[in-house]
């Protein structure tokens, strides 16, 4: 089921040569990170909506049906849909094959790459000679 609602999420691009989600390794991902909660309530809550709504589970609905349930469940609860969506995101888009078709790179750009030249760091000067410009508390 996840790989469906990975697949609702981030569908791919056959024209852009785009991979869907599904084919990148969540299940590693949400290992190596942590996350196994957040996907195990998140399966429960979509299961439930799903149910709930068209008497089917996530898999067997058709693509709009999906929608309406992701959007349901983003709704329910919102907290726990966008922790899986960022999570989502940043495992596609930190995957190896990804990277290499949008030709970012499967390194960080510094401090080999991306050269800052002529930065003129003078220009914050007023700003830190400013000094802080917050109200100290008193408790």
């Amino acid at each position: 089921m996840i790989n469906s609602i990975l697949d609702s999420l981030m569908p791919g691009d056959e024209n852009l040569g785009m991979p869907p989600a599904s084919k990148i390794d969540f299940h590693a991902y949400k290992i190596k990170y942590g996350i196994e909660q957040i996907v195990i309530d998140l399966l429960l809550e979509i299961t439930k909506i799903s149910n709930d709504k068209f008497l089917k589970d996530f898999v067997d609905l058709n693509e709009k049906q999906k929608s309406i349930i992701l959007k349901e469940a983003r709704l329910k609860n919102m907290r726990l849909f966008l922790t899986f969506l960022k999570h989502c995101f940043k495992a596609y888009y930190s995957h190896k094959s990804v990277l290499s078709i949008i030709n970012a790179g499967s390194s960080p750009p510094f401090p080999k790459g991306n050269v800052l030249e002529d930065d003129d760091w003078t220009i914050l000067m007023p700003v830190y000679e400013r000094g802080s410009i917050y109200r100290k508390f008193n408790e």
